[in-house]
């Protein structure tokens, strides 16, 4: 067996290191512009002020939905380009952990459906109960931030040429 890559020691071969960096690069692509696609309106735009006064109104404070926004924005445009990758996806991931017991919570006091899944589904316009997505990011960013960015990306770029400098 060959020994384990110098920049990942859970990747054994070059093979391995192509398929996982290959495989871990989808999941940072999507994930990443879904994070951009859902911070920009927290920053920019008409959708702005309402999303931010409702925020207030169930007890976040303005300045936090800022950060969020912010977060969301600058963390999906590293996990696209594979840069400080760790990090991002661990704040991000922190912040999922935030919205999913958000969701949660605020669920726990909101009148639920009656009946099984579909009057759940009519009920909420498709949604469920709107923590599913914020669970599955959770589970993507965990997964990104324990596997690194694959060698498709400005980290890697980078420790190689710390590693071979010329």
């Amino acid at each position: 067996m060959a020994s384990a890559s110098p920049f990942n020691p859970i990747f054994n071969t070059i093979q391995d290191l192509i398929v996982i960096s290959i495989a871990i690069l989808f999941p940072r692509i999507f994930v990443g512009a879904l994070f951009i696609v859902h911070g920009i309106p927290k920053l920019f735009g008409p959708a702005r002020k309402p999303m931010r006064d409702g925020m207030k109104q169930l007890g976040i404070p303005g300045t936090l939905f800022d950060l969020v926004g912010l977060l969301e924005v600058l963390g999906g445009i590293a996990l696209l380009l594979g840069i400080l990758t760790k990090i991002a996806a661990s704040l991000l991931a922190i912040e999922m952990i935030g919205t999913t017991i958000f969701n949660i919570t605020k669920l726990y006091k909101a009148p639920l459906p009656r009946g099984y899944v579909e009057p759940m589904f009519k009920a909420t316009k498709g949604y469920m109960f709107g923590w599913e997505l914020d669970t599955v990011l959770l589970a993507s960013c965990i997964a990104i931030a324990l596997i690194g960015p694959g060698v498709f990306s400005i980290d890697s770029l980078i420790a190689s040429l710390i590693a071979f400098p010329r």
